[in-house]
């Protein structure tokens, strides 16, 4: 079972030859396409041995079909965790869906073979490159594209699954989910997803801080019974007491009251949210997630996903930075060569 990086990402590693295309090489479709499927190596995420996850040049990542993964829910939800992980460690990375889940095989330990491609873009975008059928406008993207070292990935994954297992509840899934909502600038999906996290993280503090100590000194069934109950301690009046016993700041619950009013709107009413009802969830996850790791700040806070953010079309274009290296013709439409030779005339008698 296969899915991928995204955004694309080539892996690198001390043993290989640097990644290197022309755009000779792109517009004739004679770039190396049998690197693109080489192993880089693998990961250890938890698996019983001898099973690992293991890592293609592309950004291929290959799981065994063990027992535990053999439905395809199963698969998303445990590729998802790794993402998660790879995330939380300080590498930006976006959820997948079932229909970006490839089946293939390793052949002789130097090769990930993909038998069955997803329909999503990432996995049409990898089975084109592999198979030298890309146009020069897809395969543009294998000119000095974004490269990460093995290493880099080892270091973040076992600092974010580290991070996700001192945090039983909370499910690192949706965290990756939300946080890919943020980048798409779908801050509906964002805001639900995030929230969810909001809940975990809010029940994991309440667990560990309010309950559990109190039990300490009366251990009694009805005073657990009482301090879980969600209908007099929702989720608001939890934040109230993590806030009046010092555990979170100010900050933190004034993002949470701006995210939990949004969320509202959006499951009573169905009204959209704000790009800042979005990121308020976000920074709120950050000052709780903070507080259930006794002050560790998990590198994800240290990204700056506007760097992997979708462009906002009604924004202002940035200048070019230095001249073009590379350029195509644009075929023109009927008729709009006259009309741009029209618009030229009138902007020089102007």
């Amino acid at each position: 079972m296969i899915a991928y990086l995204h955004p694309f990402r080539l892996v690198q590693t001390d043993g290989q030859a640097p990644w290197h295309v022309t755009i000779e090489q792109i517009n004739h479709r004679g770039w190396d396409y049998a690197a693109l499927h080489e192993i880089a190596g693998g990961i250890d995420i938890g698996l019983q041995p001898p099973y690992h996850l293991v890592v293609g040049r592309d950004g291929a990542l290959a799981l065994p079909p063990i027992d535990d993964l053999r439905s395809t829910q199963a698969a998303v939800e445990f590729i998802n965790r790794c993402l998660a992980g790879l995330l939380l460690g300080g590498i930006y990375c976006e959820a997948i869906n079932p229909d970006a889940l490839d089946v293939g095989s390793i052949i002789d330990w130097a090769y990930i073979r993909v038998h069955k491609s997803g329909p999503a873009a990432a996995n049409r975008f990898h089975k084109h490159v592999r198979h030298l059928q890309a146009a020069p406008l897809e395969a543009i993207a294998l000119v000095q594209p974004r490269q990460i070292g093995l290493d880099e990935l080892r270091t973040a994954m076992g600092a974010g699954l580290k991070i996700l297992n001192a945090v039983p509840l909370m499910r690192g899934e949706y965290l990756l989910k939300g946080t890919t909502g943020l980048a798409r600038l779908d801050w509906g999906s964002a805001l639900a997803n995030l929230w969810i996290v909001v809940e975990q993280l809010v029940a994991d503090l309440w667990e560990r801080k309010v309950v559990e100590p109190t039990l300490e000194t009366d251990p009694s069934k009805s005073r657990r019974s009482q301090l879980m109950d969600t209908r007099s301690w929702t989720a608001s009046a939890r934040i109230e007491m993590l806030f009046q016993k010092a555990l979170i700041d100010l900050d933190t619950v004034h993002a949470l009251g701006k995210a939990r009013r949004a969320r509202n709107s959006l499951h009573h009413s169905g009204q959209h949210p704000s790009s800042d009802d979005a990121w308020a969830a976000y920074q709120g996850i950050a000052g709780l997630l903070m507080v259930a790791l006794d002050g560790e700040r998990p590198s994800l806070f240290d990204l700056d996903l506007a760097d992997h953010a979708l462009i906002d079309p009604f924004t202002p274009p940035k200048p070019l930075l230095g001249e073009p290296t590379h350029w195509m013709a644009i075929p023109k439409l009927p008729g709009e060569e006259q009309l741009e030779r029209a618009e030229t005339e009138v902007f020089r008698a102007g």
